[in-house]
């Protein structure tokens, strides 16, 4: 069975309309079935995945995310941010042998973080922004 790709456009759409009608969807794979819904009550098939929609929500002005995680593994290094992929940005501090170390990971896109023990995302809360 083929299906088509919807745009970013369309996607934000049915988004929008999705959290307006639910204000607060508590999984990704939720959301991903709720606009899957909504994008096909026209006559096409659309497919789109979880990743890409939460790309998307991130994007946009009136998604609020929430992420939720469990420990990881502290050896693994990370470069980027395992919620959008941002290069995350270190945050050091000095110690009192006048050497710096890494303290915390922080993304500016999507506001996740880990410091010693790495953070491993394991479930997203998506809710509308409140306006104001």
């Amino acid at each position: 069975m083929s299906y088509n790709i919807p745009s970013d456009e369309e996607i934000k759409v049915e988004l929008k309309n999705v959290l307006k009608k639910f204000r607060t969807v508590h999984s990704q794979s939720k959301l991903t079935k709720l606009v899957l819904k909504e994008l096909n009550k026209t006559k096409k098939k659309f497919g789109l995945t979880g990743n890409r929609l939460r790309n998307i929500a991130l994007n946009s002005d009136f998604v609020k995310l929430e992420i939720h995680s469990r420990e990881g593994d502290p050896k693994k290094i990370m470069n980027r941010c395992p919620v959008c992929n941002s290069p995350l940005k270190r945050v050091k501090n000095l110690t009192i042998w006048g050497g710096e170390v890494t303290i915390e990971f922080n993304c500016k896109k999507c506001g996740y973080w880990t410091g010693k023990k790495k953070r491993i995302p394991t479930r997203y809360v998506f809710h509308t922004k409140k306006k104001g």
